[in-house]
């Protein structure tokens, strides 16, 4: 499937018919010919709108010419102009190629904190408008190319393959849907792709959801480094089945909130003492501790806070997270999530956390995951856990 990225370029001149209009539109056609869109614009206009482009675009080519600088020891706006541009897109896109296209005596007025975040100078007149589009077109693609997480990359060959499907589900690729009128509504709405793409986990091009091996198993190790954590596994079903297999692992319990008086040991030992059952135990320290973090009324906890209030004395920490798998993503939560970056292990606890994917991540409906940090002490074993995976999916 070919995709939609056009290469924008940024220049003054771009419709203009000197010399500079000439040569950036010469390297267009030159990239057109490759079988790359070009979307060619002559301002930034609105640099903080303009830069939301970055999503849609394959690369980006500014042009500045050196009549554009102006006499004068000071920057010159118009390279204030590049560089506030230029920082707006690394801001939202590390990786998207960005070339400036100029002069060669040009180049000798661009600072180096500029130049560090280009892919390349174009040097006007220099080479060839055919051979410098093959090399930013190489760079596009390579770009590309980096863009598909492991999972859909693999969902992406499977789809382009075009294999016939037969296993579940039954509608075999959308083909079920094509016998009937309501059928072909059903199949015309969501498309064709969305329906090849609907198949079961034996299809061994995409992995083993059940073993966690091939691209799903290198998509949960992606979504692991993302979210901070040592395992993740993704589930098909919300967090409520997600804390079911924590739970199954674990053994079960849900609270809060709870005032931060009641998760010091003493407090919880009052506690299990007051039990009829629990004080009957022989081994008292408690299996799982399960906190809704955040609750429905917006309760969020410290949990550095309630690591060190606990001081080791439960065997593992499970944070319901339905509704807040984006706070690894903002400062703002620092410390109020289960697992971050920079943030010390515990020296016993195992930590998971459950999240809702479909809640505030872009997950398709009911669809969650569950992420492990490993203490200093103890690892995860997969295992055992594997086997409360397998009997809630």
């Amino acid at each position: 499937m070919k995709f939609r990225f056009p290469i924008v370029i940024i220049d003054e001149d771009f419709r203009s018919e000197n010399a500079s209009g000439l040569g950036i539109r010469a390297l267009a056609a030159a990239i057109e010919k490759e079988g790359m869109e070009i979307l060619g614009v002559t301002s930034y206009g609105d640099l903080s709108q303009f830069a939301q482009q970055q999503s849609r675009a394959s690369a980006f080519i500014l042009s500045i010419d050196d009549e554009e600088f102006t006499p004068g020891p000071e920057l010159d706006p118009a390279l204030l102009k590049v560089r506030a541009f230029i920082e707006e897109i690394r801001f939202k896109n590390a990786e998207i190629p960005i070339y400036l296209y100029g002069e060669t005596r040009t180049s000798r007025h661009i600072p180096n904190d500029i130049l560090r975040e280009l892919h390349g100078f174009i040097h006007t007149f220099e080479d060839t408008p055919e051979f410098v589009a093959r090399h930013i077109i190489r760079e596009v693609k390579a770009y590309l190319d980096s863009l598909a997480p492991p999972f859909f990359r693999a969902l992406l060959d499977y789809a382009q393959d075009g294999s016939y499907s037969w296993h579940c589900p039954g509608h075999s690729g959308g083909v079920a849907f094509l016998k009937s009128p309501v059928g072909q509504m059903f199949h015309q709405f969501f498309g064709e792709n969305m329906l090849r793409a609907d198949v079961c986990n034996s299809v061994d091009e995409l992995g083993q959801l059940l073993d966690h091996s091939g691209p799903v198993a290198a998509a949960e190790k992606n979504a692991a480094r993302i979210f901070n954590a040592d395992h993740c596994f993704f589930v098909t079903n919300g967090t409520s089945t997600s804390n079911k297999m924590v739970w199954h692992a674990n053994v079960v319990g849900i609270i809060g909130p709870i005032p931060l008086d009641e998760f010091k040991p003493e407090s919880i030992r009052r506690r299990i003492e007051a039990n009829p059952f629990a004080r009957a135990a022989k081994n008292k320290k408690p299996r799982i501790l399960t906190i809704t973090q955040s609750t429905y009324d917006g309760v969020v906890y410290n949990v550095e806070m309630l690591k060190q209030t606990l001081n080791n004395s439960i065997d593992t920490l499970h944070f319901d997270e339905a509704w807040l798998p984006h706070a690894a993503f903002h400062e703002f939560y620092k410390d109020m999530h289960a697992i971050g970056k920079d943030r010390p292990r515990p020296k016993e606890a195992i930590i998971f956390a459950t999240h809702s994917t479909h809640k505030l991540l872009a997950g398709l409906s009911q669809a969650s995951q569950i992420i492990v940090q490993e203490s200093e002490t103890r690892k995860l074993d997969r295992h055992i856990f594997n086997e409360a995976y397998l009997m809630h999916t």
